[in-house]
């Protein structure tokens, strides 16, 4: 179950997989083409999360991808003003 967003010039891709009983592992890569922001020169990642989610369920992906979010806001408010 992929989602894909564009947020504060940064690209979101998120995907969930499913586990038995229910559960699933969320996976987040944020990226960018702003050199001055990629963290990891070699794959242009910003950022880049694994967890275990409760449920196989895309809210559970949805509060990842907004946790992403509250970090991009957090470094991006102390970088620029974009």
């Amino acid at each position: 179950m992929p989602a894909n967003e564009t947020y504060r010039r940064f690209q979101i891709a998120a995907t969930l997989a499913p586990l038995a009983n229910g559960r699933a592992v969320a996976t987040v890569a944020v990226t960018t083409t702003d050199a001055a922001r990629i963290a990891d020169l070699g794959t242009d990642r910003f950022m880049h999360m694994e967890c275990w989610v409760e449920s196989n369920d895309p809210g559970q992906l949805q509060v990842i991808v907004d946790e992403c979010k509250v970090a991009i806001d957090h470094y991006a408010d102390n970088v620029d003003d974009s």
